[in-house]
């Protein structure tokens, strides 16, 4: 052996007797430091610049540590300490192999050109030309044989061994093989290399076990080749492929590590970044295909959940190695994406499809891979397996990273999806809207109503006698739930109104018109200056949030005035984007010529209004019905004509303007009849440029502020 590569060999703890007995060590995982069954050393310490003159031993034969490397002793009795000239270099009196020394630019030049070998008699001078230079680790003219898979590789596909440098480049050394295309399996004749530098790469076309059909590789897949006794052996996978990169990186940062023991660190490590248990599984080296035992159902489970991202930038197979590089899989989004994409698949068909793809592969009998797929995707996503203890149990997502992420079983910040564990399938399936939003709400008064926990649009409400919560259906019935729950007792400054509004929140300002001229009642009339001046100062008040306001308003001028005012006092386009007959006037009206007799019995318009809303009178059930029901009316306002209209467009903030005889009832309804405008019985008609904020969140999340654009939100007189 050269004195650099016996250096080698033995300060790396992994290149020296560890790879020749090496690979058997190896594969039957012993790298421990002493050989099994046998009292031979097989390492020695490191040799440099702080070991110069030690003397150590390797097999029963004496070495000496020099500026060069160890250098064998022949006769141990002959051995003198090292001398050190006054650069420090040393010079050994022994009789020895050839010794190096190293100039500035590392290389390597000899100090001696001879070659003495000994035996029991004598020592014998051998003709320089015939010195034998040889590594004993060096395995030459080998055959190098393994299985190579990512799904499986068809005949198209290329395979090459090439020789590696000990920092893993090649060094331009290759070798073509011999493939069987049925089975995966290759061979490669007359390789020369030193363990554990050389690789194996098979790049080409593979069957797509996901989505059916095949998939063209964007790199190459590797393994590194293990010595073999006489031979060498690299199965080359997706498991081997993530091992080897690892294991490259232990043997180029450490040289207090053995190949043996850098195989082994690799190897759990990547059993470990799938959450699967070591134990039964063995190394992945041992892995030849889908068919091999539980080993071989863990690597199809992990080739199916690379398959199934390998056109995701941030989570394909090479990213994950690359990421890899150190046997740390830190990228979190990239292992969630796969388990969101994993947990999907499973709760929809159960890995159906996925299935029968293998079974197309030819496979005798497919593994159960499902269960090593679900022991990733419940591990990344903190969700409990589900078991006969989980019947019923109803889960969402614990990892931020993932889309079924949720804090709790209310929040919908990322998603409103939840999934229950089902008792007639034993596997999770998507939770209906009842199981996910009454899911602990345990047993209520009967009659008492709530809004789901996930969807809080939907209220529901408990019924004794069959012990169960039922959806509440009617529209008037559900929005009273959000009219209580607003618990509106006077009107607030819209400025604080808006500046309040959450970032996943929208609303809708519906508010009264600005100042009109007393007399100009018809559609064409427009506001007073006043009017129009009090708008801008409305507008100007609503700048904290940078998003414009959509504006719409009903059929009549002087309202269609008031947004485009407004708009103008935040500086913002005074486009109408939206026009609304049911903003006029006679929302409430079931027929004008009936309103007009009961105004003119009642004393006038106001009177009549609030007759109608306070009092109950002209409409369900009276002997003269002029107004349709004021809740039903109301809640059919709300959900088929503003959210119906407004919930899904992309604006956040929608201004709306409206009239009067549409404003008193709608603000008495909204506030439960704590606004008092009854003007017959002490209240005070609404002002200009007051309203109703409908606030509300993808969730359905819904409440009622009653706002003032000006000082008061009574009317203060003509």
């Amino acid at each position: 052996m050269s004195k650099k590569r016996l250096g080698r060999h033995v300060g790396l703890k992994s290149l020296g007797l560890a790879v020749c007995i090496g690979t058997l060590c190896f594969f039957a995982s012993c790298g421990d430091d002493t050989a099994s069954g046998s009292d031979s050393k097989y390492e020695m310490r490191l040799c440099d610049s702080t070991s110069v003159g030690i003397v150590d031993s390797l097999d029963g034969v004496q070495y000496i540590c020099g500026v060069g490397g160890w250098t064998k002793i022949l006769d141990s009795s002959s051995v003198e300490p090292a001398k050190t000239d006054s650069l420090g270099q040393s010079s050994l009196v022994s009789h020895s192999d050839t010794v190096t020394s190293t100039d500035s630019l590392n290389q390597n030049s000899a100090v001696n050109d001879s070659t003495q070998k000994s035996d029991t008699s004598e020592v014998v001078q051998t003709d320089p030309s015939n010195k034998d230079d040889k590594d004993p680790s060096k395995l030459e003219n080998v055959t190098v044989t393994g299985f190579f898979g990512y799904g499986i590789f068809d005949s198209r596909s290329s395979v090459v061994v090439d020789v590696l440098d000990e920092t893993f480049k090649k060094t331009g050394s290759s070798f073509p093989v011999t493939i069987s295309a049925k089975d995966g399996a290759y061979s490669a004749a007359n390789v020369t290399f030193l363990p554990p530098y050389a690789r194996a790469s098979v790049y080409g076309k593979v069957s797509d076990l996901v989505h059916g059909g095949s998939i063209t590789m964007k790199d190459t897949l590797y393994a590194l080749v293990n010595a073999q006794g006489k031979g060498g052996e690299a199965n080359v996978n997706v498991l081997t492929y993530l091992k080897s990169v690892y294991m490259q990186h232990l043997l180029k940062s450490s040289e207090s590590t053995t190949v043996g023991k850098a195989s082994q660190k690799a190897s759990d490590a990547v059993w470990k970044a799938f959450h699967f248990d070591k134990a039964g599984l063995g190394s992945v080296d041992s892995v030849t295909s889908f068919a091999a035992g539980e080993a071989g159902a863990a690597l199809l489970a992990v080739t199916i959940m690379m398959q199934a991202v390998a056109n995701d930038t941030a989570a394909n197979l090479w990213k994950v190695a690359t990421d890899f590089a150190d046997g740390s899989w830190k990228d979190s989004s990239a292992r969630a994406k796969i388990a969101d994409w994993a947990f999907g698949e499973d709760v929809n068909d159960e890995f159906e499809t996925v299935h029968k793809n293998v079974e197309k592969i030819g496979l005798t009998a497919v593994p159960d891979f499902e269960k090593y797929i679900r022991t990733f995707y419940l591990a990344e996503l903190g969700i409990e397996a589900c078991t006969a203890e989980s019947y019923g149990a109803v889960v969402h997502a614990k990892n931020k990273f993932s889309k079924y992420y949720a804090a709790d079983d209310s929040d919908v910040s990322v998603t409103m999806d939840r999934f229950v564990c089902d008792e007639g399938t034993g596997a999770w399936r998507e939770a209906t809207d009842k199981e996910k939003d009454t899911y602990g709400f345990g047993a209520g008064q009967d009659g008492e109503t709530r809004q789901g926990l996930v969807n809080a649009g939907i209220v529901y409400t408990y019924n004794a006698a069959s012990s169960s919560w039922r959806v509440v259906s009617s529209r008037a019935e559900r929005d009273a739930y959000f009219v209580k729950k607003s618990a509106i007792t006077d009107f607030v400054d819209i400025q604080k109104v808006y500046e309040g509004i959450k970032d996943d929140e929208k609303v809708i300002f519906l508010l009264r018109h600005g100042e009109r001229d007393k007399d100009i009642v018809s559609r064409e009339g427009p506001l007073t200056s006043k009017g129009v001046q009090e708008s801008k100062e409305v507008g100007a008040k609503l700048k904290k949030h940078k998003e414009d306001f959509r504006l719409g308003a009903s059929e009549f001028y002087r309202a269609q005035q008031t947004v485009i005012s407004i708009a103008l006092g935040r500086g913002q386009d005074t486009t109408i984007a939206d026009t609304f007959p049911e903003l006029n006037d006679d929302w409430y009206m079931v027929n004008r010529d009936t309103v007009n007799k009961v105004e003119n019995a009642s004393g006038g318009g106001w009177e009549a209004i609030g007759l109608y809303v306070y009092n109950g009178a002209y409409t369900d059930g009276a002997e003269t019905v002029a107004y349709y029901n004021l809740k039903d009316r109301s809640a059919e306002l709300i959900e088929d004509v503003l959210l119906a209209k407004y919930d899904t467009v992309p604006e956040r903030f929608i201004m709306l303007s409206s009239h009067d005889k549409l404003m008193v009832p709608f603000v008495a309804y909204c506030s439960d009849l704590n606004i008092n405008m009854n003007v017959k019985d002490g209240g005070t008609w609404i002002n200009y440029l007051a309203g109703i904020a409908i606030i509300w969140d993808k969730s359905g999340n819904r409440r009622y502020v009653a706002f003032k654009g000006l000082k008061s939100g009574y009317f203060q007189g003509w």
